[in-house]
């Protein structure tokens, strides 16, 4: 038996990314808006989102609000899915760091 991940299922959760990113920086969007900040990038994080859910609905069948809940859902997952493993990593790193450099044990950083 062959494990594999389909098609429509990893356009699921990078269409649920990117919807994860677009709401996050709406919200960034909105909390530091100033008149003097012109920029497109509130457009373009409307048009990836808008796209982002389009693939979403299209690859679930199923209406917007049924795939923006399922795309971000899994999304979501996936991330707290591959934490363990940026857990382990940063983990390794620091334990490196603090073993294996010479300081003296009265030093101060």
């Amino acid at each position: 038996m062959r494990m594999g991940i389909e098609f429509s299922e990893a356009l699921l959760l990078v269409s649920g990314g990117a919807l994860l990113f677009s709401f996050f920086a709406l919200v960034h969007f909105a909390s530091t808006y100033n008149q003097h900040n012109r920029s497109l990038a509130i457009l373009s994080t409307i048009l990836i989102g808008a796209a982002s859910l389009y693939s979403a609905t299209i690859s679930t069948g199923h209406g917007p609000l049924t795939s923006l809940g399922g795309a971000m859902a899994s999304a979501i997952i996936g991330i707290l899915e591959l934490l363990p493993i940026v857990l382990a990593v940063v983990t390794a790193v620091l334990f490196r760091i603090s073993l294996l450099t010479k300081r003296s044990v009265g030093a101060t950083s």
